[in-house]
């Protein structure tokens, strides 16, 4: 009797294919890599500005009779109008040495902006753009972005207000008397240098950049607080610390209801500018020379925050998958070829988008009758 043949072993019957396991890398920065490269962010801009700020002021120096005498009598002056110990109105900072500062200014968000291009596409590769929401924002959540402005404004002015009360600090000096400087600054290149560029590189950096690694790597809700507390750190004023973090909390949580970077690219830029503007317009309304700002106008501009940001919640991007199918004679490839991403909007909730306008309305009634 024969016995069953074997086969040859491994011989005319290969290995069943296994497909190569892939492993897919979180996204960049972590939490670490995030604070070094903040500390190179702030580097960079200061290194811009002291450049044109020297190159500035070197030369109204050079123009000067006396260069000498001229540099000691801005550098004396200067010392006086940011000096805390002087008692009532200090001095505005001398014209040629704030014109430096203000050049200073604009260069750190020009050097910032080249940091950025240089270091965001390579630490995130290809399709950066597409990554950070480098997008067309949704049409309404323009309009909503703009009706925000004025409580986001406000209701940040309540927030420090209350944390300079509560911890008895005060903010430098030379940031009140910056303001003169500004009001003396061609318009353009002061809405480039405070508004503009500060809102571009800052939430391109942060939200962008810093925030995308780190939400993904630690969820949402700690990712979001991560990065508002280095975008508050980023800033170097302890005085402003609270405010600055809850103020990059909510551009956060704008820019992740709209999926586009442009959408707190506007809101910050608009924040500053507006903010600018009002401090060089409005009169003190006491000794200090703070403006007061009447509790009706806090309520108001908190009604308008939440129905607003209701509105943006309930209108938010909604990823939604493409499926994009080749034809080959009558049979389609499966599964597909390309799969992309595009984004579809929720339905707005009309209740919040009524109150958002009237708190709106509301706000803008009271801004105009208490600043009469």
């Amino acid at each position: 009797m024969s016995e069953l043949g074997n086969d040859p072993p491994l011989v005319t019957r290969p290995e069943p294919e296994v497909a190569p396991l892939v492993v897919r890398r979180l996204p960049k920065p972590g939490f670490i890599e995030a604070v070094l490269w903040c500390v190179i962010f702030i580097a960079t801009q200061l290194l811009g500005a002291i450049v044109a700020v020297t190159v500035a002021f070197t030369a109204y120096a050079l123009a000067a009779p006396d260069a000498k005498a001229f540099v000691d009598e801005q550098f004396t002056a200067f010392g006086k109008s940011v000096d805390l110990k002087v008692e009532g109105e200090r001095p505005p900072i001398p014209f040629e040495f704030g014109q430096a500062l203000a050049w200073g200014m604009l260069a750190a968000q020009v050097v910032s902006l080249g940091l950025i291009l240089l270091v965001v596409p390579r630490r995130i590769g290809p399709g950066w753009k597409q990554q950070i929401g480098v997008r067309r924002p949704y049409w309404l959540h323009i309009v909503l972005v703009l009706l925000l402005v004025p409580g986001f404004i406000v209701m940040s002015d309540l927030i420090q207000t209350v944390f300079l009360t509560l911890t008895g600090m005060k903010p430098p000096a030379a940031m009140k008397a910056l303001n003169g400087v500004f009001g003396q600054f061609p318009w353009p290149l002061t809405v480039l240098a405070v508004a503009i560029g500060p809102g571009l590189v800052e939430e391109l950096w942060c939200r962008g950049f810093l925030g995308r690694g780190l939400c993904a790597r630690n969820g949402v809700v700690v990712g979001v607080l991560l990065t508002s507390a280095l975008f508050s750190a980023m800033h170097l004023d302890p005085s402003q610390l609270v405010v600055i973090a809850a103020m990059g909390a909510y551009l956060h949580f704008v820019y992740l209801v709209t999926r586009s970077i442009w959408a707190p690219i506007l809101l910050h830029a608009m924040n500053n500018g507006l903010a600018i503007f009002l401090a060089l317009a409005m009169k003190p309304g006491n000794e200090q020379g703070d403006i007061v700002v009447p509790a009706i106008v806090h309520i108001a501009a908190f009604g308008l925050l939440v129905f607003g940001s209701v509105a943006l919640w309930t209108s938010r991007a909604v990823p939604e998958t493409v499926w994009h199918t080749k034809e080959s004679g009558s049979d389609a490839f499966a599964p597909p070829a390309d799969v992309t991403t595009r984004y579809g909007y929720a339905e707005v909730s009309p209740a919040a988008l009524i109150f958002t306008i009237v708190s709106f309305s509301t706000l803008m009634y009271l801004g105009y009758h208490f600043s009469r």
